[in-house]
């Protein structure tokens, strides 16, 4: 079997805040898994997919924020983001939030033979 993913996911239950480019209605979720590339968020207001998003989470009295894309949603309140490059500061914070979290364990494709 080989490893989907690309970089570790944590897992995460922190609170954070979705708002939309450019303004209008905000919401509050619970990221549920982070990693240095996208997280999973469980609430309701996550735009469509595709669609871009602003997210917000605080960590040690530091704020990240993180543009990013809906890559999936389902119907039980759970979306995907793929976070869009950002600055060295928050990608640094966001990496030593990561290092903090307890690591999600790995899920495997079955192998190609």
């Amino acid at each position: 079997m080989r490893e989907r993913r690309q970089v570790p996911r944590y897992l995460a239950d922190a609170s954070a805040v979705i708002s939309q480019p450019g303004g209008g209605p905000t919401s509050h979720v619970t990221v549920v898994v982070l990693s240095v590339q996208g997280c999973c968020i469980q609430g309701v207001g996550a735009p469509e997919v595709g669609r871009k998003c602003l997210v917000t989470l605080e960590w040690q009295a530091e704020e990240i924020q993180a543009e990013a894309v809906v890559a999936w949603k389902d119907a039980k309140g759970r979306a995907g983001l793929r976070f869009l490059p950002m600055d060295q500061q928050s990608s640094e914070t966001l990496r030593e939030l990561c290092a903090t979290l307890r690591l999600q364990p790995m899920s495997t494709l079955p192998s190609e033979e």
